[in-house]
């Protein structure tokens, strides 16, 4: 897989991507496409695979306005960071590659940006 298949994502692709969210709420949460589009417009990184359907990868910085507990306590700690909210990788995808190429995507991106450290819920 190459970098240059990943799409930048833009609110315009959470009705695309809400089905493959919604499908592992139990690992990340279910959203409804309002939510899923606020939490792409405060983030840092949002990119994915054919526009988020396949897969995708959304990451904040300490300058969003989350209210996940998780993301709270990052915030109340670090002064700058990079906190992954969520990856998913559609069944029919896995085993290509496609999570390792979002996160060295993501990795580039923070580091591009002058963050050293990253974060996971």
């Amino acid at each position: 897989m190459k970098v240059s298949e990943i799409d930048d994502l833009s609110s315009v692709d959470a009705a695309i991507m809400l089905p493959l969210n919604n499908a592992h709420a139990k690992e990340t949460s279910a959203l409804d496409e309002a939510s899923l589009t606020a939490l792409i417009d405060m983030a840092f990184y949002a990119r994915g695979i054919d526009r988020g359907a396949t897969a995708f990868l959304i990451a904040l910085d300490q300058d969003a306005t989350y209210d996940s507990p998780n993301f709270l306590w990052f915030k109340a700690c670090r002064e700058s960071f990079v906190y992954i909210d969520r990856i998913i990788i559609s069944s029919a995808a896995r085993g290509q590659g496609l999570a390792r190429s979002l996160y060295e995507d993501l990795f580039a991106a923070a580091k591009h940006a002058g963050h050293d450290g990253l974060s996971a819920r």
